[in-house]
């Protein structure tokens, strides 16, 4: 009997050590199996959308004039002053035709033809009604202007500062020349296209203190912020998005900043951006929808959190140190953009992946290449991405869209080797 106890003992300490070992063994596969697993590709950044259908149309002339340039050969632009809006056709006179402005500059128009004459025009109280013409959008150029140097903002929008982590408003050089409201964005195969739809403003003066943005005339219009977000996800300083790397390389250059067409001078500029509506589609899928008022940080004090920062050179873009804005201010005619809602195409790496990108930095041998476990767990990352699909894909059409100044139609289509 003794004997059969001392064997029954070893019996239940080996069954229960290959019991042990058996569960240790399941959790190790069921850890690797859940780790092996891809994100779900239909994973999307939830956007909180108004229930009713976006309506657009143009400010009435007593709340503020709309302006457009339309393009026109041998003779220069023609300047428009918009009476209607529908659909993707505006109806506008012709004010240059018209005799009544030889200048382009919208500003100058303003100043030059009068803000009455122009309302009375604008609701066709003249003696002589002046003949409107009707107009898409494919035949209006970019209402930013001319200028290739903005100051961006990031992270403004409450919920887009929650999907990215960031924890603070801050602000950024951006490069490169506005297209118009109809047009081409190209992408390559390495690159993580995304979207961002934002209300951008310029002035009539430059703005080198907070008295000359009070005192300023500002015209609001519509606008694009495409990115790069594989340059973004290499470069980005993850713990101090002001860092000044990473922004300005990943949205910058040709094709990054469609602009609308419509220039809107808006007799109470605070309440035209509090309720202007802005959303963005993707194909016939709304992504973004959101009000302007609900910036963190107004156009206001986005000029006061720019003229603080005139001196630091630490913002990096094409190898090359800058600073924020030139000469200490925001000239006038450039281009200051509010940020984008929530709702873009990019997602921050989930512990699954992050996990799942430092052991195969080991299982695979990358840490023999001599790449850092951060670059390899940022680069598996970006492989996943592309593979998902989810970023913006050759035939896509993006469309960004408000409540009053016009629309925005891009063609996403391969760049060419």
């Amino acid at each position: 009997m003794k004997h059969l106890k001392l064997a029954t003992k070893i019996i239940i300490g080996i069954d229960m050590k290959h019991l042990k070992l058996a569960i240790a063994a399941a959790v190790v596969l069921a850890a690797g199996i859940w780790l092996m697993q891809p994100e779900d590709p239909e994973r999307t950044n939830p956007f909180d959308g108004e229930a009713q259908p976006l309506s657009t149309g143009i400010l009435s002339p007593q709340k503020g004039l709309t302006l457009a340039l339309e393009r026109r050969t041998p003779d220069g632009p023609h300047v428009l002053l918009v009476t209607e809006l529908q659909g993707d056709q505006i109806s506008a006179v012709d004010l240059t035709a018209a005799g009544l402005t030889t200048k382009t500059d919208f500003f100058e128009v303003l100043t030059d033809v009068g803000i009455e004459t122009l309302v009375d025009i604008a609701q066709a109280n003249t003696n002589d009604p002046l003949p409107v013409v009707q107009r898409s959008f494919s035949d209006l150029l970019p209402a930013a202007g001319t200028a290739a140097r903005h100051v961006a903002s990031g992270t403004n929008f409450p919920e887009h500062q929650e999907e990215t982590g960031s924890e603070s408003v801050f602000n950024f050089p951006k490069f490169g020349l506005a297209t118009p409201p109809v047009t081409t964005v190209s992408t390559d195969a390495d690159e993580l296209l995304d979207y961002e739809v934002e209300i951008c403003t310029r002035f009539d003066r430059d703005i080198e203190s907070i008295e000359d943005f009070d005192a300023a005339q500002k015209g609001f219009f519509l606008c694009g912020d495409f990115s790069n977000r594989s340059v973004l996800t290499r470069l980005i300083d993850p713990d101090n998005y002001d860092s000044g790397t990473g922004f300005s390389d990943a949205k910058s250059g040709p094709e990054r900043f469609p602009s609308g067409g419509l220039f809107v001078v808006p007799l109470d500029w605070e309440s035209f951006v509090k309720n202007e509506r802005l959303v963005t589609q993707i194909n016939d899928e709304i992504r973004q929808d959101a009000r302007a008022g609900e910036m963190i940080l107004s156009f206001r004090l986005l000029v006061e959190k720019a003229l603080a920062d005139t001196e630091s050179t630490r913002f990096l873009y094409d190898d090359k140190q800058w600073h924020l804005v030139e000469n200490g201010m925001i000239a006038r005619d450039q281009v200051l953009m509010s940020g984008t809602s929530e709702g873009v195409i990019f997602m921050p790496p989930t512990m699954k992946q992050i996990v799942r990108g430092a052991m195969l930095y080991i299982v695979k041998g990358t840490f023999l290449t001599g790449q850092s476990p951060y670059d390899a767990v940022i680069e598996g990352f970006l492989d996943e991405e592309r593979a998902s699909l989810q970023f913006l894909q050759p035939g896509h059409l993006v469309t960004h869209n408000s409540s009053n100044m016009g629309i925005i139609s891009v063609v996403v289509q391969r760049a060419e080797n």
